[in-house]
């Protein structure tokens, strides 16, 4: 009996074990790769346009990731990266249903893995001076061996990595690319003056490297006299002295339906210096002609928007030492200056410009005109005048003056557009007078414009963007003497045409300057190798998103920008800009008091007669013993004011990280326990009743 209890005990055993066992195999491999995603921005899911975009790709793509395991030990930021990329590849491979395959090599030193990844472009990055090396990147190919790398990996761009992928599988996977054209005065493609080195050449901008690298690109110089065919979408970056017939053809594409994306700008800084027009004034502003008001929005290209709220912070000497302050015309355009219901803008974090303009919407217009980026209440229209030859920080914060209303700094314009100009190339709408560029003189003064003598009965008469030179019978001058008809006959005046209208879909920016690298985008070097760049804002992904929209290719909308890379805290930067203001206004009166008390010593020393000028009174003596003292103690409490400045902003910050780092933890902990305690109380009270 005994031993038939213990056969049964072991077999009953067994019996779990081997369930158990069975159970845990299973699961294993039945949640292989399940997890819960519980991060407010789904940072580690797919996004929802990744399926159907690889399920379509014309080719099928092969991605090779290398990386290197065993250099990265004891470096857990790259092996967490690591880690999650390959993961991300993984989940990207299956949801391709075989149209994306995956390889994970590790190149160890010295073996054929190894060269295969430096012939495919990866970039190793030397650790230390022993020559050991570390490859994160990424090949992708296609069936007929064409191949494009992404050469490191940043673990500091991982918000993007999404979007990377997927625009190399895109790119290497579509066998036909949309066509744009691109029509900049702007060197974009390089090949200028490079500012940090005059011996190279200038590389070209980023931008324009993503726009080549995504599409087939043809550039238009600004001397053409027409648009080429077939363009899937038309990008203007800077427009400056187009000739009519250019604007007549942009004009007709518009009415076409075809897609724009138009850069203007009220003083684009990326405009090279020696690029000078209109005598030497200094002017750097651009526009469209009669365009911009035919489709519904007037710009004003002498006029720059300051703004306190999205204004970046800037290092200034003035008089002591280096200060930061807030450059009012410099702006970093966070979240709620974006709009959130618009797919070009909705999933951006921040737009960082430099000197934008601002944008009217025409009340008669039928076009649908949406607001995509707006400046904040806090802000006002400068003269860009000001800003033409020396930029004051300074001043602008003294004078700065908010108008309590926010400004349109690019708009989406949708539907019913009208021509610019009329079948016989002749403008339907002038320019305001407001948005001709303004002269200057070479002491920063402003040229009066030349009036211009009226001719009776006489079309206007003049060359440049917005009117066509006037034919010369038109002149009375030179006319030929006629001799007078004996009974004029009645003249039938022709009905008038209607204006032609068509559907625009067009996309306005206030600014050029955002397309510029230093804005956006930070290229990590090793000598005169690129390992890869870290991303600061999100102007490129805006020039995408629209550019996606516009081509048709709508998978990538989604992918901009997972998660928030940049999150500020609110309430300390008011808190900043308040005390920083007051110190701004302290400051100024002592330094006004500081120089009041210099000048009466120079004055006190002037009044000395020449054989004296060594000898001092007892009045005089006692003046400067007594102005000294007012002087030093003015500098003590400006260096005072400024320490508490700092002090109080640091305060704040230690406290929140307190309070976030501490407080909440142990409020969370004490609740917990709270809860343990009573349903254990509860349990026991169950218990004995």
């Amino acid at each position: 009996m005994t031993n038939a209890r213990t056969i049964g005990i072991i077999g009953a055993f067994a019996g779990v074990t081997v369930a158990l066992c069975a159970f845990a195999v299973a699961s294993t491999y039945a949640v292989r790769g399940l997890r819960l995603d519980l991060t407010e921005d789904r940072l580690y899911s797919l996004s929802p346009a990744v399926a159907p975009l690889v399920q379509r790709l014309d080719e099928p793509v092969k991605l090779d990731f290398y990386y290197s395991a065993e250099a990265a030990q004891g470096m857990p930021q790259i092996q967490s990266y690591a880690n999650r990329v390959r993961e991300f590849l993984q989940e990207v491979a299956q949801a391709s249903k075989g149209r994306i395959t995956l390889r994970v090599i590790d190149p160890a030193p010295f073996s054929e893995a190894q060269d295969e990844a430096r012939a495919a472009g990866i970039a190793p990055l030397r650790l230390d001076g022993s020559g050991k090396e570390l490859m994160l990147g990424l090949v992708a190919k296609n069936s007929v061996d064409q191949s494009e790398a992404m050469p490191f990996l940043d673990p500091n761009k991982e918000p993007f990595l999404e979007y990377d992928v997927m625009r190399l599988v895109q790119s290497i996977g579509k066998l036909k690319k949309p066509t744009i054209g691109l029509l900049s005065s702007l060197p974009l493609a390089g090949g200028g003056v490079n500012p940090a080195d005059p011996r190279q050449p200038a590389e070209p901008w980023q931008i324009y490297l993503q726009l080549k690298q995504l599409y087939q690109v043809k550039d238009i110089a600004t001397t053409d006299s027409a648009l080429p065919e077939g363009l899937d979408a038309l990008v203007i970056v800077h427009p400056r002295e187009l000739s009519t017939d250019l604007l007549r053809s942009i004009d007709s594409y518009a009415l076409k339906g075809g897609r724009i994306l138009a850069f203007l700008d009220p003083h684009c800084e990326a405009q090279p210096s020696e690029d000078r027009f209109s005598g030497g004034s200094g002017d750097k502003s651009s526009d469209l002609g009669p365009l911009t008001r035919a489709w519904g929005i007037e710009w004003t290209r002498s006029k720059v928007v300051a703004d306190s709220t999205y204004a970046q912070r800037v290092r200034v000497r003035s008089q002591g030492p280096v200060q930061v302050m807030d450059y009012l015309i410099w702006l970093a355009l966070r979240e709620d200056a974006l709009a959130k219901d618009d797919p070009s803008t909705g999933r951006l974090s921040q737009v960082n410009s430099q000197t934008m303009g601002a944008i009217d919407i025409r009340e008669s217009n039928k076009a649908a005109v949406k607001p995509l980026i707006e400046s904040s209440a806090e802000s006002m229209r400068l003269d860009g005048v000001r800003i033409q030859f020396f930029p004051d920080p300074e001043g602008l914060m003294r004078d700065f003056k908010p108008e309590g209303k926010r400004n349109v700094l690019a708009v989406r314009v949708q539907g019913p557009i009208e021509a610019a100009y009329d079948e016989a190339g002749n403008p339907t709408i002038a320019p305001p007078e407001s948005s001709k560029p303004v002269m200057l003189a070479p002491d920063g003064s402003e040229i009066p414009a030349t009036p211009a003598v009226p001719v009776p009965d006489q079309a206007p008469v003049g060359k440049g963007p917005f009117q066509d030179p006037a034919p010369a019978a038109l002149s009375a001058s030179a006319a030929p003497a006629v001799a007078p008809a004996a009974a004029p006959e009645p003249v039938t005046q022709a009905p008038a045409k209607a204006s032609r209208t068509g559907t625009g879909n067009i996309v306005i920016v206030a600014d050029a300057d955002l397309l510029a690298d230093q804005n956006w985008i930070e290229q990590q070097r090793m000598g005169n190798l690129v390992l890869g760049s870290r991303v600061m804002a999100d102007n490129g992904a805006f020039v995408l998103n629209v550019l996606e929209m516009f081509t048709g290719d709508e998978a990538l909308l989604n992918l901009r920008a997972r998660g928030k890379y940049q999150r500020p805290f609110d309430r300390v930067e008011e808190i900043r800009k308040a005390a920083e203001k007051q110190y701004l206004d302290r400051e100024r009166e002592l330094q006004n008091q500081i120089r009041q008390s210099e000048a009466r010593l120079t004055e006190l020393q002037a009044q000395k007669t020449p054989e004296n000028q060594l000898i001092l009174s007892p009045e005089q003596e006692a003046e400067v013993v007594k102005l000294e003292e007012q002087t030093l103690a003015a500098r003590k409490e400006l260096r005072s004011v400024q320490f508490n400045l700092r002090r109080e902003y640091e305060g704040l910050g230690t406290r929140l990280m307190l309070v976030n780092v501490v407080a909440w933890p142990l409020v969370v902990a004490g609740l917990a326990a709270i809860m343990l305690v009573r349903r254990s109380h509860l349990h026991r009270t169950t218990k004995k009743a």
